[in-house]
């Protein structure tokens, strides 16, 4: 339990982080736009809130777990959109 608590600083960073940059990346080159944009931002937002006010580890794993499914999303998007 002791190694979740020191993970979970870099953890939220990084997964915070990579979502983030996706996020900005396909805003810049114009590739999330209307309802689309919209749910990318609002995810983000709730993951980075269970995430950082998280109560229990369990919540915060979820928010781990939330961050990382659309940084993987928004990856896929990328290189979806780039074909």
């Amino acid at each position: 339990m002791e190694y979740l608590f020191r993970l979970q600083g870099w953890a939220t960073l990084s997964t915070a982080g990579s979502s983030l940059a996706f996020l900005v990346r396909l805003w810049w080159r114009g590739e999330a736009f209307g309802a689309q944009a919209r749910v990318f931002s609002v995810w983000f937002v709730v993951a980075l809130a269970l995430q950082l006010f998280a109560p229990s580890a369990g919540i915060w794993i979820m928010g781990l777990v939330a961050q990382c499914i659309l940084a993987i999303l928004l990856v896929l998007k990328d290189q979806i959109d780039s074909i």
